[in-house]
């Protein structure tokens, strides 16, 4: 302690660390044996944090190391950490215990949803007049694709190259030049902003993550998650 009984840096930098250590732990169901370098790549698999945290934590893990295992003078640790330090691992241990989930972190929406047999001329006054370029496509309780800009211009396309006409009347028709790649992915409205991050710059890139109450195709829609809410949610983590 100092003079004023504040905790000094190393305290206040070793609680954090041993909050961290203790929680994944505890979330992993790790051994003992265990190492910690081990359970921070188990919680980057498991969208608990990201990399860059990761690294700083494996950083941490030797200053920890330094502290307290360091020669001490006048009942000092050797090592001191910066003031910005013990902000960084603190702020890891409060995403850690305590995840903002995606919901938290965007503004309230009410998903555009179409069906099948809706005309087609519905979602191109959509894209026409707002910034939504994709919308999710159900036939009655079940989704059965993603309509993208993309293929509504595979769409237009292909059917303008027979008769220079658009033939297609129904979304179901344009429907049919979607790609694999445009898909959604759905998740539960427990959907941490990191899972919902890790899933949307994974190896699949999806056009789009869904929300609804747990993840199952034939649910209702609670939010469309895009690349514009990509952002916002790295903005706010990064400046939580």
């Amino acid at each position: 302690m100092t003079a004023n009984h504040e905790p000094d840096r190393a305290t206040l930098f070793l609680a954090a660390f041993n909050d961290i250590e203790a929680f994944l732990r505890t979330q992993l169901k790790a051994e003992l044996s265990d190492s910690f370098r081990w359970m921070v790549g188990q919680a980057v698999k498991r969208h608990l944090i990201n990399e860059p945290q990761a690294e700083s934590l494996r950083a941490f893990a030797e200053l920890r190391n330094a502290i307290s295992h360091g020669t001490y003078h006048d009942n000092l640790p050797i090592a001191d950490p910066r003031p910005d330090t013990v902000a960084e691992i603190e702020k890891i241990r409060s995403t850690l215990l305590n995840p903002p989930l995606a919901l938290e972190l965007l503004p309230a929406q009410k998903p555009l949803i179409f069906k099948l047999d809706d005309h087609i001329s519905a979602v191109l006054e959509v894209v026409r007049t707002t910034f939504i370029s994709q919308v999710p496509i159900y036939q009655g309780s079940e989704y059965v694709g993603l309509l993208t800009t993309n293929t509504i211009a595979r769409w237009i396309a292909a059917d303008l190259k027979d008769n220079a006409k658009l033939d297609a009347r129904i979304i179901k028709d344009v429907l049919e030049y979607a790609e694999h790649s445009d898909a959604a992915v759905f998740l539960p409205r427990t959907a941490t902003a990191q899972e919902v991050i890790d899933t949307m710059t994974g190896p699949d890139l999806p056009w789009s993550v869904i929300i609804n109450e747990a993840g199952k195709k034939h649910q209702k829609p609670l939010r469309l998650i895009t690349g514009w809410d990509l952002r916002i949610m790295l903005d706010k983590l990064e400046n939580s």
